[in-house]
């Protein structure tokens, strides 16, 4: 048994599960990206210090969402920016689970079905935050999507982080009439009928495809069969702060959902991949072939130019007044522009700023090497 990355893998076997299987375009191209990040077919740059002193060249990473070797800034920048917009209040974590007898649709119409998933939990909140039972107000919100289950299963999911408190129309802080925030059963309910009827709308209009040998009156027998079942709304703790759960929703914006410490090639060419149950809360294995662990892998991919976290309420860009007005009355600062995170920074937060072997001075702002094909 012996250690191996997702890169190592796709390296080596890529090309055949490319032809045993089938993907759609944007995850051969991720893939394949995956595949050459921080490898001389993407270019190079070289260190200098001040001194000029050469310390170094390096390959030039990927930048894919998905890529588990190269994401490491990116995730801290969007750390860091997201926090600074958090309020300064106990918040809510809330996940909210599409049925698997769903999984088809969602297949076929992964950037509508996402869409719909967004648009049925912010409609959710929405109606509840604005019943003065409950809150009459505006709060804070942010929307992760996972497609994952631990196993790497499909298994679509939004978590929601929701501010404890939020504005009113007269600009004043309100707090939940109840600890709880929102009732669990009626936000499963109204989030179930949302997307049901979100879904039944688009099927109508052929907005969204359906799955082979499936036609429209299945598809709406299945949706009146899941309006009578009981769907997976989970309320978690409730946070003290939102730092703690910003940093946990981390780990998963940038770099997909495992690392390579979680893989081992066996013989056999098998990919031995494990993880800790969701259910059991125990260390488990799963054993696959090279072209199942990609198939895997494979459906977690980004979508291109479809964002997976995005922000409602207070936390939503058009309301950035209200929000620093929030922020004001519970004692924060405005919010401070948007900052971009250096790799000299990134270092820096981890202790590990490198310096010149010979002379000791910091090194400077990387210098690009082309590629050889590119100077010819």
């Amino acid at each position: 048994m012996a250690n191996i990355t997702a890169q190592g893998l796709l390296q080596e076997h890529l090309g055949d599960v490319l032809q045993h299987h089938r993907f759609p375009l944007y995850q051969v191209k991720a893939l394949r990206k995956l595949s050459v990040c921080r490898t001389e077919q993407l270019g190079a740059h070289v260190q200098y210090c001040e001194a000029g002193h050469l310390n170094g060249v390096w390959y030039n990473s990927c930048k894919n969402r998905s890529c588990p070797q190269c994401q490491g800034i990116a995730r801290e920048e969007w750390l860091q920016n997201t926090q600074r917009c958090l309020l300064d209040c106990p918040h809510h974590h809330v996940i909210f689970t599409i049925p698997q007898a769903l999984n088809d649709l969602w297949r076929y119409n992964r950037a509508a079905m996402s869409d719909l998933l967004f648009k049925s939990v912010n409609d959710t909140l929405k109606k509840f935050a604005k019943n003065p039972e409950y809150l009459g107000a505006v709060p804070g919100l942010l929307m992760a999507l996972h497609t994952w289950g631990r196993n790497l299963s499909l298994h679509p999911h939004i978590h929601c982080v929701i501010s404890h408190g939020g504005q009113d129309t007269e600009g004043n802080w309100v707090e939940p009439k109840k600890k709880v925030l929102f009732p669990q059963k009626p936000v499963m309910m109204v989030f179930r009928g949302c997307l049901l009827a979100n879904i039944k709308k688009s099927v109508a209009s052929k907005a969204i495809d359906l799955p082979p040998d499936v036609d429209g009156c299945a598809v709406e027998t299945l949706l009146n069969k899941l309006g009578r079942q009981d769907w997976v709304v989970h309320f978690c703790t409730r946070y003290e702060h939102s730092r703690g759960v910003a940093k946990y929703l981390s780990r998963y914006i940038r770099g997909g959902p495992f690392s390579n410490r979680q893989l081992k090639l066996i013989k056999g060419n098998k990919i031995k991949f494990r993880y800790t149950s969701h259910h059991t809360k125990r260390k488990e294995t799963l054993v696959l072939s090279v072209g199942d662990f990609v198939v895997r892998m494979a459906q977690h991919i980004a979508l291109p130019n479809k964002p997976s976290v995005r922000y409602g309420g207070l936390y939503s860009a058009s309301l950035r007044p209200r929000l620093n007005a929030a922020r004001r009355r519970l004692g924060q600062r405005s919010v401070s522009p948007r900052e971009l995170i250096g790799w000299q920074e990134f270092l820096a937060s981890h202790d590990a700023l490198p310096v010149c072997k010979e002379c000791g001075l910091l090194l400077v702002p990387l210098r690009r090497e082309d590629r050889e094909e590119e100077r010819v």
